[in-house]
């Protein structure tokens, strides 16, 4: 991952801003700085980057149901290579954080009300 977003804030390209506006786009982006942190750290928590993996898969699939075939790397690198990104990345980690924790929520709601109408926990299972 780490490589990835090394990558994205190389590249450098110019495209609408409302694109770099967009708030899933921008949870990537806020995803990818997380990711490159902790995979700096070498006191990190093992369980972090599978979590921000999969936070950053979420996001990544609601941008792409919006946007097919978008070319990731120059709206995200134009995004985290502004001079005012690094003041914009605590908000944007809020926000991002609240909406993938309502659906982690959601997820273990879901596996609840499956446990109990799915019999031994498997379909079909006699």
């Amino acid at each position: 991952m780490l490589g990835i977003a090394l990558a994205l804030i190389a590249a450098r390209t110019t495209m609408p801003d409302s694109l770099t506006r967009d708030p899933d786009l921008r949870c990537l982006a806020a995803v990818s700085a997380a990711l490159g942190i902790v995979a700096d750290r070498k006191d990190a928590d093992p369980e972090t980057v599978p979590g921000l993996t999969a936070v950053f898969m979420y996001f990544l699939g609601k941008v792409d149901a919006a946007r097919p075939g978008l070319d990731y790397a120059p709206p995200l690198a134009r995004l985290m290579n502004s001079p005012t990104y690094a003041n914009d990345l605590p908000a944007d980690l809020k926000r991002c954080g609240a909406e993938a924790e309502g659906r982690g929520q959601m997820l273990q709601d879901l596996a609840d009300k499956l446990r109990a109408s799915v019999r031994f926990g498997r379909p079909g299972a006699g």
